[in-house]
C-alpha cells in the first residue's frame, strides 16, 4: 500500500504545472521591470503605488510555485493593471526561456476570450485543440465571450471546457477579467463553475482605481 501511495504522489508531481526555476531570487524585481516596460512603451508614467507592488509580489510568488494551483486569475474593474501584469508575465517567461532552438524555447500563448467562440464552432477547431494542450496559456478579457454557443445543436461553453481540460492536466493558465469575484462568475457561468475557479486559480483582485486618464471636456462653460 505504501508503494502504491508513493506511485500516486510521484505521478502527481510529474503533472505539476510550469513554474520559473531560474534566477528565482530576482523574479519579483524582473517582473517589476517588465511591468514598467509595459507601462512606458504605451507612453505612460510608471507609478509604483502600494497596489502595484502587492500585485507584482503576489504574481511573482505564484510564478515561483509558492501556490500549487495551475491558474492565476487577475480580476477587477477596467484600467487598473490586470492586462499590464499579465503581459508582464508573458514577457518575463519569454525572456528568461528564450532559445534559438524552438524545442527549448518557452513562450506563453495569448488569446482573447472572444476568439474561443469561433474556435468552438469548428471554424478553427485545430486552434482549440492546441489551446487545450499548450503548456503556457494566457486568456484575456474572460467574460466578454458568449457564456455558451450552439455547436451541431448542442449547447457548449468553450471557455469552461478549455479551463476544465487544462485544470485536469495541471497546465499553467493565466486569465484576466472584468468580472468581480465569485458572484459575477456564478451569475455568468453557474455556481459549479464559480466553485471550480476557486480550486483552479490563485485569485488576485484589483481594487485600486483605474490608471487610465480620464477625458475632460475641451469646452468648459
Amino acid at each position: 500500500m505504501e508503494l502504491f501511495a508513493k506511485a500516486i504522489r510521484q505521478g502527481r508531481n510529474c503533472e505539476a504545472r510550469f513554474r520559473i526555476d531560474r534566477y528565482t531570487q530576482d523574479v519579483p524585481a524582473m517582473l517589476r521591470e517588465c511591468y514598467r516596460y509595459e507601462v512606458e512603451r504605451r507612453g505612460h508614467v510608471f507609478n509604483e503605488d502600494e497596489a502595484t507592488k502587492d500585485h507584482i509580489i503576489r504574481a511573482a510568488k505564484w510564478l515561483l510555485g509558492v501556490s500549487t494551483k495551475p491558474g492565476l486569475f487577475l480580476y477587477g474593474e477596467p484600467g487598473n493593471g490586470k492586462t499590464t501584469l499579465a503581459r508582464s508575465i508573458v514577457q518575463l517567461i519569454g525572456t528568461l526561456y528564450y532559445s534559438s532552438l524552438s524545442t527549448e524555447r518557452k513562450e506563453v500563448t495569448t488569446i482573447p476570450a472572444s476568439a474561443l467562440t469561433e474556435a468552438a464552432r469548428g471554424e478553427k477547431q485545430d486552434l482549440l485543440n492546441r489551446l487545450k494542450a499548450t503548456e503556457l496559456l494566457y486568456i484575456d478579457d474572460v467574460g466578454t465571450e458568449p457564456a455558451s454557443v450552439k455547436v451541431w445543436g448542442n449547447e457548449v461553453s468553450p471557455l469552461v471546457d478549455l479551463l476544465y481540460h487544462r485544470y485536469d492536466r495541471q497546465l499553467f493558465t493565466v486569465i484576466t477579467s472584468n468580472l468581480i469575484g465569485d458572484e459575477d462568475i456564478a451569475q455568468r457561468y453557474g455556481i459549479r463553475v464559480a466553485d471550480r475557479f476557486v480550486e483552479m486559480f490563485d485569485l488576485i483582485g484589483f481594487e485600486n482605481p483605474s490608471y487610465r486618464p480620464r477625458l475632460t471636456a475641451l469646452n468648459k462653460p
